[in-house]
């Protein structure tokens, strides 16, 4: 019978094997890390925020009204990617996204709403604290929502009536 095992040929060294394991570890855990980060969350954060109507300032009926925001994620956003909208207790509300300077303008009906920020921390941002003033008629049972481009879900509050 013919020998078809040959006990001089040798396999790779050990050193070289011990290299080639890591390796292929470390590209196979690098590409499930990848695939897996995209798939947490959606492409989107959830924004962490909420809107406080402040009560001493705000004369809901004929306006300005005052809102404190309070953000934790993000904990500051761009003005421009801030979308603000108004909503009345029956009928059709209205939006707008601020400019670069914290303003906007919203039209529901023949009435023209003001929106702007009182940047109290200076940084050119919506941030924890800052207000949000909104002003131009009554806003006397109106639900305010605030978005942010990039993050999933809102800050609202309504507006008591009077």
């Amino acid at each position: 019978m013919k020998k078809i095992y040959n006990k001089k040929e040798e396999g790779v060294s050990p050193v070289i094997a011990t290299i080639l394991m890591v390796a292929i570890t470390v590209v196979l855990a690098a590409t499930v890390y990848i695939m897996v980060a995209g798939m947490g969350t959606g492409g989107t954060n959830k924004m962490i925020a909420s809107l406080t109507y402040d009560q001493q300032q705000s004369n809901p009926s004929s306006g300005p009204v005052y809102l404190r925001v309070a953000m934790s994620n993000p904990s500051s956003a761009a003005f421009t990617k801030v979308t603000v909208v108004l909503t009345p207790a029956t009928g059709t509300g209205g939006k707008t996204t601020l400019n670069t300077t914290g303003g906007g303008t919203i039209t529901i009906g023949s009435t023209t709403y003001t929106v702007s920020v009182q940047d109290l921390d200076g940084n050119g941002q919506l941030s924890d604290g800052d207000m949000l003033v909104i002003s131009g008629g009554s806003l006397s049972g109106y639900t305010v929502s605030v978005s942010i481009a990039g993050y999933s879900g809102n800050a609202q509050t309504t507006i008591p009536t009077q």
